[in-house]
C-alpha cells in the first residue's frame, strides 16, 4: 500500500461516523435555567405562549453577527407582527447582562438578549457558531436549525434565506423546506 492510500485509510477511520458527526441537536428546547433582564428564567418560557420562537446566539465580538444584525432587526419586523417571538441568546463566557444590555441597545435589536452562562441551551440544541438559530414551536419541538441565511460577512441579495424560508413555511402550515440550514458564525467562546 502506498503512503496515499495509507493517508486515506488512516483518515477514514479516524473520521467514523460516531467520532465526525455533528453534535447531537435535542429534538426540543429543554429545561435550561438561563439569565434575564428580570432574573432567572427556563429556556423552556422562551417558547411558552407564541406560535413560534426564534433562538438565535449571540456573540458580541462576532463579525458574522454584526453583518447579520440588519437582517435579524427586518425578520423580527417582518415576522413578530404575525405572532413570532425573538430572543437572542448569549452563551459565552463573557456574557455579562450589562454588556448584553448596551450591545442590544447599540445593535438595534427590538428583542432580549439571555445568558446561558454555562452554555447548557448551547450545547443542548448544538450551537456551536454565532447566529446559529433555531425555531421552536410552543411545546418546545425545534423545526428548523442552522443559519439565518448562506451569507457570512458579506451580504449579498442573492444569499438562501434559511431562516425567513422556514418561518414563512411554517406560518404556512408546511414543514420547512430546509430543516437544517448551514451555520456560518465564528465559533461561540464558552466555558469549558
Amino acid at each position: 500500500m502506498d503512503v496515499k492510500s495509507l493517508l486515506v485509510v488512516v483518515v477514514f477511520a479516524a473520521c467514523a461516523p460516531a467520532a465526525c458527526a455533528p453534535a447531537a441537536r435535542a429534538p426540543s428546547v429543554p429545561s435550561v435555567a438561563l439569565t434575564g433582564d428580570s432574573g432567572p428564567i427556563d429556556a423552556r418560557a422562551l417558547v411558552e405562549g407564541a406560535p413560534y420562537t426564534v433562538i438565535t446566539f449571540f456573540s458580541a465580538h462576532c463579525p458574522t453577527q454584526a453583518a447579520h444584525d440588519a437582517r435579524l432587526v427586518a425578520l423580527y419586523e417582518r415576522y413578530a407582527a404575525r405572532g413570532v417571538r425573538f430572543v437572542a441568546v448569549d452563551s459565552e463566557r463573557d456574557a455579562s447582562l450589562a454588556r448584553d444590555d448596551a450591545e442590544r441597545t447599540r445593535r438595534g435589536y427590538p428583542f432580549s438578549i439571555v445568558i446561558d452562562a454555562d452554555a447548557s441551551l448551547a450545547r443542548a440544541l448544538g450551537a456551536e457558531n454565532a447566529t446559529y438559530s433555531v425555531v421552536a414551536d410552543a411545546r418546545g419541538r425545534v423545526l428548523y436549525a442552522g443559519g439565518i441565511d448562506s451569507d457570512r460577512t458579506h451580504l449579498t441579495a442573492t444569499a438562501t434565506p434559511y431562516l425567513a424560508d422556514a418561518l414563512d413555511d411554517l406560518l404556512a402550515g408546511r414543514a420547512p423546506r430546509v430543516a437544517e440550514g448551514k451555520s456560518l458564525g465564528c465559533a461561540l467562546q464558552t466555558k469549558r
